[in-house]
């Protein structure tokens, strides 16, 4: 369960960030279509938009598949305890499924990332190519940027945790040992 409420954070976390780069793009065209440097129309928010759920679709298939195959990993490891030897050794045997399925998301992410933007450029009526390629090209900056702030969030200090020092406390046990 704690898993599954990871994932879902994750890919929540994801696909806020897309529609911020979406939502980006669609306003960096209007912004362009302002200067005349460019027709603002409906194929620029159907492009971002068509980049947007293809490549928030291709992270949460990575995500469920290669969280899947841990989980059956962790349950065919069970509780028990192994040496270092041991888990090494187990580790070796049992992990190809997991390396398996993050390369077969690979392949499937950009196949259906090359796919997409075919579609887009075949079907330049319906799509704006460039407004669908911007989301799904910002996979990996999104991904640093959300990692970046997972990290500052994971090393801020918990106030909770700091000390609390009662002077008072102190003065009234110096009070006590002077008796």
């Amino acid at each position: 369960m704690e898993q599954r409420k990871s994932s879902f954070k994750e890919i929540s976390s994801f696909a806020i960030g897309e529609a911020v780069v979406s939502i980006l793009t669609v306003l960096g065209f209007y912004i362009l279509s302002l200067a005349g440097l460019i027709e603002f129309n409906y194929r620029i928010i159907l492009g971002a938009l068509l980049g947007f759920a293809v490549i928030v679709a291709n992270y949460t298939m990575l995500s469920m598949s290669v969280s899947r195959e841990i989980n059956k990993y962790l349950e065919l490891r069970g509780s028990r305890e192994m040496s270092e030897e041991e888990a090494e050794e187990f580790a070796k045997k049992n992990s190809a499924p997991i390396q398996n399925a993050i390369k077969t998301s690979f392949i499937t992410r950009t196949v259906s990332m090359m796919a997409t933007l075919i579609i887009a450029f075949l079907l330049t009526s319906w799509f704006h190519p460039l407004a669908t390629a911007i989301p799904l090209f910002a996979f990996r900056p999104v991904l640093s940027i959300i990692e970046l702030i997972n990290s500052k969030s994971r090393k801020a200090p918990d106030p909770d945790k700091f000390i609390k020092y009662d002077f008072e406390d102190d003065k009234n046990n110096e009070e006590e040992s002077d008796q």
